[in-house]
C-alpha cells in the first residue's frame, strides 16, 4: 500500500463512517440524508439529527458552500508535526449548499483573502488506499 497520508493521523473507518470515507476517495461527497424530513447530516449517525428518524440514505451532496467560520494555525497545526509542510493551514466550518454544516481545510487561497461568505468548493484527496478525503477551495468562476 502506498503511504499517501505522509505521516499524518488517519481517520478511525467504522461501518457507519466508510460511505464518507470511500466516497471521497472516489470524489464524491457522501452525507446522510433523512428520507422522512430530507436534512443532510454530518457527522455521520445512527438516526436523523432534526427529526430523529433512523431512515438514512447516504446519498451525494453538492460540493459546495459558504464559509461561516474560519481560523488560521500558523504553527504546527492539530499538535502534529506532520502539517508542518502545509503551514499556515485554514481550516473552516462551511454551510454546504445542501445545508449541513461541516469542517474543512482550505486550499489555494491566501490566508488575507479568507473571509466569512467565501464560496468554496470540494476537492478530494487521497489518504490510504481506502479513504480520501474533502478540502475546501475558492470556488472558480465566482467574483466577488
Amino acid at each position: 500500500m502506498e503511504d499517501l497520508s505522509l505521516g499524518k493521523p488517519q481517520p478511525a473507518i467504522t461501518d457507519l463512517t466508510r460511505p464518507f470515507w470511500t466516497g471521497a476517495k472516489q470524489g464524491r461527497l457522501m452525507l446522510q440524508k433523512c428520507r422522512r424530513c430530507a436534512t443532510f447530516n454530518f457527522h455521520p449517525k445512527p438516526w436523523c439529527i432534526e427529526c430523529g428518524s433512523r431512515e438514512l440514505a447516504w446519498t451525494e451532496a453538492r460540493p459546495t458552500g459558504t464559509v461561516y467560520s474560519h481560523t488560521v494555525s500558523r504553527s504546527v497545526a492539530m499538535n502534529h508535526p506532520a502539517w508542518q509542510a502545509e503551514l499556515p493551514v485554514m481550516l473552516c466550518l462551511i454551510d454546504l449548499d445542501d445545508g449541513a454544516r461541516m469542517y474543512g481545510q482550505l486550499t489555494g487561497c491566501a490566508p488575507q483573502a479568507l473571509r466569512i461568505g467565501l464560496r468554496v468548493e470540494a476537492w478530494f484527496e487521497a489518504i490510504s488506499d481506502e479513504a480520501g478525503i474533502p478540502k475546501f477551495r475558492p470556488l472558480r468562476g465566482v467574483e466577488d
